[in-house]
């Protein structure tokens, strides 16, 4: 388990975890280069209950700082035959890890089992930045909550060491392989407090920091498209301002048919006057914080003296 920054979340992480069905054989608690006080918090706990916990708990700073390096850095210190991940600041249920044990055992072939993420959001930038992303409370398999056998890692290799969009370029080469992954629905697992950002401005820094490394990824396609379309709305701008007008029309239909795709049925909250206007300023605000992110992972591309 990763974690960054969580003091006000941290224990109660810890709690759920120690109150799961199945015991594990031991824990192990990422400090994924926190700047606050979470890693003495997790040190202090651990030894408070260390007569009572059911396994052993270790607290690794290797220095770490992406949620994918430091799930890396975890699997390379476990011994176990089986991995579970779970992220800091996530709700979910004590019979978490037994349910996934029994799913994955119940079927010889599969190689990994993993649960889903419903978010629901706190407030309403919140809740639109989840529509435009994860889809509003709907159900989206994620890698907290799975279970993985450990050899899975020999054959598609480490987790790249970013902070978004290591998961997924993972899951790609997990299924170029072949490896065989099963979806349990009774497994959800849910955010505790804000789902992506509390307001416009925590979308936009949030959304530049999601993207920067998406080359690194990679994903080779998404950032010169954007990049693209940015010079070609520049240019309609100057040059075509009719056409200009016309184009961001466009693309304000287009950014709310996606949110209301993702969320499918749930995007009925969203049909009121003042949430579809939030909505649509929400989704460009993401897409501007992602050509500034794109932006500066091609600077970051290019090779340094």
């Amino acid at each position: 388990m990763p974690y960054y920054n969580e003091a006000e979340l941290v224990v109660q992480t810890l709690e759920q975890l120690r109150a799961q069905t199945l015991v594990p054989s031991a824990v192990i608690m990422v400090n994924s280069s926190s700047t606050d006080n979470s890693s003495s918090i997790v040190d202090g706990w651990i030894l408070q209950n260390e007569s009572s916990l059911p396994c052993r708990y270790i607290n690794l700073n290797s220095g770490t700082n992406t949620p994918g390096g430091s799930k890396a850095a975890g699997v390379d210190i476990a011994t176990t035959e089986l991995v579970a991940f779970m992220d800091c600041g996530l709700n979910f249920s004590p019979d978490w890890l037994a349910s996934q044990l029994a799913m994955l055992l119940g079927d010889s072939h599969a190689v990994w089992v993993s649960g889903g993420l419903i978010t629901s959001g706190e407030g309403i930038t919140d809740k639109c930045a989840i529509a435009h992303t994860y889809g509003y409370r709907r159900f989206r398999p994620c890698m907290p909550s799975s279970l993985l056998r450990r050899n899975i890692f020999e054959t598609v290799g480490r987790f790249k060491d970013l902070r978004a969009g290591y998961d997924a370029q993972w899951i790609r080469d997990a299924n170029r392989f072949g490896q065989k992954r099963l979806i349990n629905e009774s497994v959800v697992v849910s955010y505790l407090g804000t789902s992506f950002a509390a307001n416009l401005w925590q979308v936009f820094k949030k959304s530049i920091l999601y993207a920067r490394p998406t080359l690194r990824s990679g994903n080779k396609k998404t950032p010169p498209a954007y990049v693209l379309a940015a010079v070609l709305g520049s240019a309609l701008a100057i040059f075509l301002p009719s056409l200009f007008v016309v184009g961001v029309v466009a693309y304000f239909f287009a950014r709310l048919g996606l949110a209301i795709k993702k969320s499918k049925s749930n995007a009925v909250y969203f049909l009121r006057p003042d949430r579809l206007v939030m909505l649509l300023l929400t989704g460009a605000v993401l897409d501007f914080g992602k050509l500034v992110g794109y932006l500066r992972g091609l600077i970051d591309s290019f090779p340094t003296k």
